[in-house]
C-alpha cells in the first residue's frame, strides 16, 4: 500500500493541497454569512452591495477549487487502485509454483476484485476524507475562538466526548471487516468450483444441490457483510446523536448571549454555520476511523500478495545447457509430509532422449518438475553444467524448458496465439512446427484458420485438437529441453507416434517423456528408459537391455501388454 502512495506522491500531494484550500475556503463562508446579517441588521446598503460582489468572487474560486480537489481525488484513487492490483497481480504470478499452488486461485480472484474494492471504499475514501475534514476543523477551530472563547471550550469538551465512540467499536469493526473478506474469498471459491464444474453437475443431475450450495454460500456472505454493516449503522447512529446535542447546545447559548446583549444576530449566524463545521468533521472522522481500523487485515493481505514482487534477484547465474543435468542424492516432500522422491541420482546428457517409465504415483511428473526448477525445496543436489541449479535465475532456468502437459490449457484467443503466445515467429518456423505437431491437418478445414477461436480453456476444440497445439507451442521454440508429460495422450496413435519420432531424430534436443505407451519400437529408439518405482529409480538402461534383465521394468511392459490385451478383448 504504501509504495502504491509513493508512486503517486505528486498527486496525493496536489490533492492535499486543493483539499486544504477548499476545506478552509468553506469554513470561511461563516463569515460572510456574519458580514451579510451585521449588514442587514444596521441598514448598511453600501456594505451589503460589497459583499454581495465579494461573495460571488468568493463562490465562483471555491467551486473552481471544489472542482479541482474532485478531480485530483478521482484520479488518485483510480491510480492506487490501479498500481495495487498491477502489484498484486505481479505478486501472485512471481511466486514459485509451490507458493502458487499452496492457495486456491479463487483468492487471488478475490484479492484483485473484493479486497481492492474494500480498501477503495474503507480506506482510501475515508482517509480523504479524514484529511479533509481535519483541515475544515482546524480552520473552524481558529474562527470559533476568534468570535467565542467560552463556546469554543464547550465544543472542545463535546468533542472529547465524541471521540470516545470509535474505541467502542474499532475492534469489534476490525474483526467483522476481517471476516467479510475471508466470507468473500469463500464466496468466490465456491462459485469458480461450481461453474467449472458444470459439465458434471448436469451429466449427474446436481442442479438441485448446486442451487442450495449456491444459497448457503450467498446467504453466508450476505449476513457476514449485514452484520458488519449493522455494526457501521450502531457506530454512525450514536455518532449523529452526539454532534446533534453539541449543536443544540451551541444555539441556546448563542442565543443566551444575544438576550444578554453579548453578541450580534450575525454572530449567531456564524456560530451556527461554524459549529456545524468543527461538529461535522469530528462526525466524519468518527464514522471513518473505525472503517480505516477495521480494513487493516485486508491491507495486511494485500501488502503480503504484493510483496513477493519485490523479492531480490542479483548475484544469480545466467543457466546454460552444453553438456549435462545431474541429479545427486535427491530428496524431496510435499508440505503435508509425504516422501515423493527418494535418493534419485542421475545423469542427463545433452541431446539424448529419456523416457520415464512407472506406475501412477511413483514421482515421475514431480522429478521432471524439479528439473525444470518448478521447485526448489528439495535435499540433495541438482546441477546444470556442474551449477547448482538455486544459484540459477528461475525465470531464465524454466525458458530453456518447454513442457507439453496432458492437460493442456488454451488462453480464450485464437489459435495462432495459443501457440505463439504474443511472440512473433517466421513463416517457415511456423510452418515447420504445425506440420510436426500435426496442427496443419485440422486447421486446413477450418473456415478462419489460425484465427479460429479457441474458446474458454479451448471448449471449441477436442482434446486431440488441444494436445497439438501445445505440441505446436513447444516446438516453435526450439528450447533446448523438452518435457513431454504425456503430451500425445489424447492424440490417436498413429499421430502421437510420428509426432514422438519426429522428436527423437532432433539431436541437439534434450527429450524427457514421461509414458505410459509400452509400444516396444518406439521405445527402442530412446536413449535411456528409466523406470521408477515408489519414488525410486528401480532400473536404468537401454529398452531391449532392460527387458532383458527380466527386472521391474519388464515385469512392468508385460503387465501393461496384458491390459491392452483385455481391454481390446472386452
Amino acid at each position: 500500500m504504501k509504495q502504491s502512495i509513493r508512486q503517486n506522491k505528486m498527486l496525493l500531494a496536489v490533492t492535499l493541497l486543493f483539499s486544504i484550500i477548499t476545506s478552509a475556503a468553506g469554513v470561511l463562508i461563516a463569515i460572510i454569512l456574519q458580514k451579510v446579517i451585521d449588514a442587514a441588521m444596521q441598514g448598511d446598503m453600501l456594505l451589503f452591495k460589497k459583499i454581495v460582489i465579494l461573495s460571488v468572487a468568493y463562490l465562483l474560486l471555491l467551486s473552481l477549487f471544489g472542482f479541482m480537489y474532485a478531480i485530483c481525488s478521482k484520479a488518485l484513487i483510480r491510480n492506487l487502485t490501479l498500481s495495487l492490483r498491477e502489484r498484486v497481480f505481479r505478486g501472485v504470478f512471481r511466486r514459485n509454483a509451490e507458493e502458487f499452488t499452496s492457495s486456491n486461485t479463487a483468492d487471488y480472484l478475490s484479492a484483485l476484485t473484493n479486497d481492492i474494492k474494500l480498501l477503495e471504499d474503507n480506506y482510501i475514501q475515508p482517509l480523504l476524507l479524514t484529511l479533509q475534514n481535519v483541515v475544515v476543523f482546524a480552520a473552524s477551530l481558529i474562527i470559533l475562538l476568534y468570535l467565542s472563547p467560552l463556546i469554543t471550550l464547550i465544543l472542545v469538551v463535546c468533542m472529547i466526548l465524541m471521540f470516545t465512540v470509535p474505541s467502542l467499536f474499532g475492534k469489534a469493526l476490525q474483526d467483522k471487516q476481517s471476516a467479510v473478506s475471508a466470507q468473500m474469498s469463500i464466496f468466490t471459491t465456491s462459485v469458480k468450483d461450481l461453474l467449472s464444474g458444470y459439465e458434471v453437475i448436469k451429466s449427474y443431475a446436481m442442479g438441485k444441490h448446486t442451487e442450495q450450495k449456491f444459497q448457503q454460500e450467498n446467504t453466508a456472505a450476505a449476513n457476514t457483510r449485514f452484520a458488519a454493516d449493522r455494526l457501521f449503522a450502531a457506530n454512525e447512529s450514536l455518532s449523529e446523536t452526539l454532534a446533534i446535542l453539541t449543536q443544540f447546545s451551541v444555539v441556546f447559548i448563542a442565543a443566551y448571549l444575544i438576550i444578554s446583549g453579548d453578541f450580534s444576530a450575525g454572530s449567531l449566524v456564524a456560530l451556527v454555520q461554524l459549529s456545524g463545521g468543527f461538529v461535522g468533521p469530528v462526525l466524519v472522522v468518527m464514522q471513518n476511523l473505525p472503517k480505516i481500523q477495521g480494513v487493516k487485515p485486508v491491507v495486511q493481505r494485500i501488502n503480503d500478495l504484493a510483496s513477493e514482487e519485490a523479492q531480490p534477484k542479483s548475484g544469480l547465474l545466467e543457466p546454460v545447457f552444453n553438456e549435462n543435468l545431474e541429479i545427486s542424492r535427491l530428496h524431496f516432500a510435499y508440505q503435508q509430509g509425504n516422501q515423493v522422491l527418494s535418493d534419485i541420482n542421475l545423469s542427463l546428457q545433452k541431446g539424448k532422449k529419456y523416457a520415464l517409465v512407472g506406475r501412477s504415483g511413483c514421482g515421475k511428473s514431480t522429478l521432471v518438475k524439479l528439473l525444470s526448477g518448478y521447485y526448489d525445496r528439495y535435499e540433495g543436489s541438482i546441477t546444470l553444467d556442474g551449477i547448482n541449479i538455486k544459484q540459477l535465475d528461475p525465470e531464465r532456468l524454466q525458458q530453456m524448458t518447454a513442457t507439453i502437459h496432458q492437460n493442456v490449457y488454451m488462453f480464450d484467443t485464437d489459435i495462432k496465439q495459443n501457440i505463439c503466445l504474443h511472440e512473433e515467429f517466421s513463416e517457415e518456423v511456423m510452418e515447420t512446427a504445425l506440420h510436426t505437431s500435426g496442427v496443419h491437418k485440422f486447421v486446413e478445414k477450418m473456415p478462419s484458420g489460425l484465427l479460429t477461436t479457441v474458446g474458454e480453456n479451448g471448449s471449441q476444440l477436442s482434446g486431440g485438437q488441444r494436445q497439438r497445439i501445445a505440441v505446436a507451442r513447444a516446438l516453435i521454440r526450439s528450447k533446448p529441453i523438452l518435457i513431454l508429460d504425456e503430451g500425445t495422450s489424447a492424440i490417436d496413435m498413429q499421430t502421437a507416434y510420428e509426432i514422438e519420432s519426429r522428436l527423437l531424430t532432433l539431436k541437439e534436443l534434450t527429450l524427457m517423456t514421461i509414458t505410459h505407451n509400452m509400444n516396444e519400437e518406439l521405445l527402442g529408439l530412446y536413449d535411456e528408459i528409466i523406470y521408477m518405482e515408489n519414488g525410486r529409480i528401480a532400473e536404468v538402461g537401454s529398452f531391449h537391455v532392460l527387458r532383458a534383465r527380466g527386472g521391474g521394468f519388464a515385469a512392468f511392459c508385460s503387465l501393461h501388454k496384458g491390459d491392452v490385451a483385455e481391454a481390446l478383448q472386452a
